[in-house]
């Protein structure tokens, strides 16, 4: 599949590793090459390692100069396992399947965050579109992502001066509490505390959690809950040809408008509000409907300036690896010839 040149062998892997699925690929002189873009479902494989050496074996490449793997987990050390599949990511691991000699891990979303300032405009959905004399009033350019899958969470890109690196911050906002403002919402937080412990973000805002809401309404309301996806759950909602999946799918949609008005609160992003992730791209239609935007703007004394916010969709599903690209450790070839010339 590839020349035979050795100048046209130093190829490095990138891999976006979800709960569910993994989109893997291969760069050259840190940019994608399209034609090596690959997804697969999590459960063929019993490891990242089997799926890493399966896709190698395919690319034809025997070894890599080096590789940034983004993971959805908070990434601490050399290994992490994820936090929806019980498999653990070894940098060691690795580096002996793939020969490469500098191996990265980062979560998720921070590659997405690192994605945001290059993401493709064929990539985006425009959601919310604020005047152009509102957005100028404002001088920073920092944004943030934030998305439902396999889970939920989000990360803040700080864009930095000219020449100035930009600064990540990382989150775990699927565990933070759900928020809660009324007595149906209540009676579901007991739901949720009952069988989890606790109910949190991500017990609604993902996939499962999506599964979750629909078998809560069938419940209250005496109905015998289907054995519905996600999937199924939200493309039923957005054909509104089933009137508990599409109660279902508005309340996930006033929880994600709520949680992402907070958000804008916290980061006050006025360089844009991205949305990503399965969930939230199967749900778009729904997002699109004013009962969105009302609730993400319902904050009280603040309702004016939620109204500062450009929100754009994520429509590509492979936006990470453009950001672990960016996140790909220098090769020691670079380094070495970096320290001869300095």
């Amino acid at each position: 599949m590839h020349s035979n040149n050795p100048e046209n062998q130093r190829f490095s892997i990138v891999a976006d590793v979800g709960g569910t699925n993994t989109r893997i690929a291969l760069t050259k002189a840190s940019l994608i090459q399209q034609a090596t873009v690959q997804h697969f479902a999590n459960d063929k494989f019993d490891s990242f390692e089997q799926l890493l050496h399966c896709y190698l074996k395919s690319q034809q490449v025997i070894t890599c100069e080096s590789a940034c793997i983004a993971i959805a987990t908070a990434v601490n050390g050399s290994s992490v396992r994820l936090t929806n599949r019980d498999w653990l990511i070894d940098k060691d691991s690795i580096a002996k399947i793939s020969g490469a000699k500098r191996v990265k891990l980062i979560n998720d979303y921070e590659a997405l965050a690192l994605s945001l300032n290059d993401i493709p405009a064929a990539q985006l959905t425009s959601l919310v579109n604020v005047r152009e004399v509102q957005s100028s009033l404002h001088t920073s350019t920092n944004k943030i992502v934030l998305g439902a899958g396999t889970g939920f969470n989000a990360a803040q890109l700080i864009s930095g001066p000219m020449n100035i690196k930009s600064q990540i911050n990382c989150a775990e906002c699927g565990h933070m509490t759900l928020p809660i403002t009324n007595l149906q919402e209540l009676k579901l937080r007991d739901y949720l505390a009952s069988r989890h412990g606790r109910a949190s973000v991500e017990r609604v805002l993902s996939g499962r959690g999506l599964v979750q809401l629909y078998q809560w309404l069938c419940s209250e309301k005496k109905l015998p809950a289907r054995d519905l996806s996600a999937a199924q759950i939200a493309e039923s909602a957005c054909a509104d040809d089933d009137p508990v999946t599409r109660e279902s799918a508005a309340l996930f949609c006033r929880f994600f408008a709520r949680v992402a008005g907070d958000l804008a609160l916290a980061y006050l992003p006025y360089g844009g509000i991205y949305l990503s992730g399965g969930v939230t791209r199967g749900l778009a239609p729904m997002l699109r409907e004013a009962a969105f935007m009302a609730e993400f703007t319902a904050k009280g004394r603040q309702s004016q300036l939620m109204q500062s916010f450009n929100i754009q969709l994520i429509t590509s599903d492979n936006t990470a690896l453009i950001g672990c690209a960016a996140a790909l450790p220098e090769p020691l070839s670079a380094i070495g010839h970096q320290s001869s010339v300095n």
